[in-house]
């Protein structure tokens, strides 16, 4: 979403509407400039990570300031959740206070921080975005951007050469990447990131005809990854024929994986892998 500029939470440029987008989303990526160029326009004079992303949390803070300070006005109300407003208290106290408010991540669970919508609280990926020569080792910028922000949720991406490798043919791709280094598209590796900062798994069926893959949260349960597909198949859950990813494809499919005994019968309570290749059993 494009338009945050230093104000946004009073207005300034798209403003509200930029920060009510936000809200909706899970997680939050931000697309980081670690590049020069005298042909990109850019907002500020100088290019400077570190103080771009410092604006942006400071512009989704003082929104959640203002919204914790509304919704605790309304709190002596009925039907109040006495959980959020545990947490809209602590993280009152921790944007008053210049304290970390990830520490609420300690204290209460996953699903209640989520129901807050905090922006400030939402999940994040950090894409520094560089020119061709920086995409292997990273440059000047990406230094002092993960010298201050980390590299755990971190990646190096050039989005010209993204672009690149879009116009290509799968073929030419794979040529054009192996030639500058790259094992996996910056693409991927965003997906991936994704999936690990939303703690998600995947898992298949296969048939004759389509093999498709299911997002489901990791630690979900065969009957609600079978809710997945429809929820008949979670409530007349019977069990779940199972077999592992790296099976599935020695074996070449179904068959062959039964015949050679890589096929097992899970239950009700049996936890998903990543990977799993699934075909359930039900009751209609």
């Amino acid at each position: 979403i494009a338009g945050l500029v230093e104000g946004a939470s009073k207005g300034e440029g798209l403003g509200n509407k930029f920060l009510s987008h936000i809200r909706e989303v899970d997680a939050v990526i931000h697309m980081i400039r670690c590049f020069d160029s005298d042909d990109i326009q850019n907002v500020n004079p100088t290019v400077d990570p570190v103080r771009d992303l410092e604006i942006i949390e400071t512009e989704m803070m003082l929104a959640d300031l203002e919204s914790i300070q509304k919704r605790l006005e309304k709190s002596n109300k009925k039907n109040v959740d006495e959980e959020q407003i545990k947490i809209l208290e602590i993280a009152l106290d921790c944007i008053n206070n210049s304290k970390d408010i990830q520490i609420l991540r300690d204290q209460f669970e996953k699903k209640l921080l989520n129901q807050s919508g905090l922006l400030s609280l939402k999940p994040k990926i950090f894409v520094c975005n560089v020119d061709e020569p920086s995409v292997q080792n990273g440059n000047k910028y990406t230094e002092a951007f993960i010298g201050k922000f980390g590299e755990k949720n971190t990646l190096i991406v050039s989005a010209d050469i993204e672009n690149q490798i879009n116009q290509l043919e799968n073929e030419e791709k794979e040529n054009y990447m192996e030639m500058i280094g790259l094992k996996k598209t910056g693409l991927n590796m965003l997906i991936q990131k994704g999936y690990n900062i939303l703690e998600l798994d995947t898992y298949f069926t296969s048939g004759p005809e389509e093999t498709r893959a299911w997002t489901i949260q990791k630690n979900c349960t065969a009957p609600k990854a079978a809710g997945e597909i429809h929820s008949d198949f979670e409530k007349g859950f019977i069990r779940a024929e199972t077999i592992a990813y790296e099976d599935f494809i020695a074996n070449q499919g179904w068959v062959n994986s039964k015949t050679n005994g890589k096929m097992r019968l899970e239950g009700k309570d049996y936890i998903v892998k990543d990977g799993d290749i699934l075909n359930f059993r039900f009751n209609t």
